[in-house]
C-alpha cells in the first residue's frame, strides 16, 4: 500500500476558486475532504474528493476542520487551505516515521509567504507556542487526534472556540501535551503558497490553467523553494 492512500486530506473551503490548483497537490491516492463556508460553488472537473456543505461562519475554517475530522476515513490526517499547497509526495516523507516510531504525529517547518511579498522560514517550535504554529506544519493521526477534548465543548479533535483566532495553536498545544509529539528538522510546508506562486512562479500557473503541467511539475517547484531557503530536506 502506499503511504497517500493511509491519509484524508481536509480542507475547509472559502475561497473556492483556488481548488483546482490546491487539487494538483493533493497526494493521488489521499482522501480529500472539501467542507465549504456555506453554500459555495466548486470547480468542475476536481480529482475524486467527498465534499460536504458546512454552515456559513465567516471565520477560519475551524468548524470545517472538525466537519472533516469527523468524515475522514483514513489513519492519518493532514490539514490543507484553501491558499495554500501541500508537498505532492508528504506523506510518504512523514507517515513512515510516524510508523517505524509509533508517534501519534509530527510538526514541521513551514515557509511563510507574507503579505509584504517575502518568504521566511518558520521552524516547529519546541515547545507549541502561540503565533509560531500553523495547520501547515502538522500530520498526525486521527485516532489520537480524536481523543482530545477541549475546555467548554464535548466535541473531540478540533476546538470549538466560539470565534476566537488562534485554534491551530489550541490544538496543537493539546496535542503536544497529550503525547509525545515530534518536531522534525525539516521544512515540508507552506503557508499563503498560492499567492507566492502567483507572483513569483506565472509561467507555472499559466501552463497550469493551460493544462501543461502536472503535480510533478509543482513537487519540483515546491522542493526548490524550500532548499533556497536553505534548510534541505531531512531525508
Amino acid at each position: 500500500m502506499a503511504f497517500d492512500e493511509l491519509l484524508s486530506v481536509i480542507t475547509p473551503v472559502s475561497r473556492p476558486e483556488n481548488l483546482s490548483c490546491v487539487a494538483l497537490s493533493v497526494p493521488r491516492n489521499a482522501e480529500w475532504i472539501l467542507v465549504t463556508d456555506g453554500a459555495l460553488t466548486v470547480p468542475d472537473g476536481l480529482r475524486p474528493h467527498l465534499l460536504i456543505e458546512g454552515p456559513r461562519t465567516n471565520q477560519w475554517g475551524d468548524v470545517q476542520r472538525q466537519i472533516g475530522l469527523q468524515a475522514a476515513t483514513r489513519p492519518f490526517v493532514y490539514f490543507l487551505d484553501d491558499d495554500n499547497l501541500m508537498l505532492p509526495s508528504l506523506a510518504e516523507l512523514v507517515i513512515p516515521f510516524l510508523e517505524s516510531q509509533a508517534l501519534p504525529g509530527a510538526l514541521f517547518g513551514v515557509l511563510v509567504y507574507t503579505p509584504d511579498r517575502e518568504t521566511h522560514l518558520w521552524p516547529p517550535p519546541r515547545p507549541v507556542r502561540l503565533g509560531c504554529v500553523d495547520t501547515a506544519m502538522f500530520l498526525g493521526r486521527r485516532e489520537a487526534i480524536m481523543q482530545l477534548h477541549f475546555q467548554g465543548t464535548a466535541s473531540p479533535g478540533w476546538p470549538n472556540v466560539q470565534g476566537q483566532r488562534y485554534a491551530d495553536f489550541i490544538f496543537l498545544q493539546a496535542f503536544e501535551n497529550t503525547f509525545q509529539f515530534a518536531h522534525l528538522p525539516a521544512m515540508y510546508g507552506f503557508h499563503n503558497a498560492i499567492p507566492m506562486l502567483q507572483l513569483l512562479e506565472p509561467q507555472f500557473l499559466q501552463d497550469f490553467a493551460a493544462n501543461l503541467t502536472s503535480s510533478t511539475a509543482l513537487e519540483r517547484i515546491l522542493s526548490d523553494y524550500l532548499t533556497r531557503a536553505d534548510v534541505p530536506p531531512w531525508w
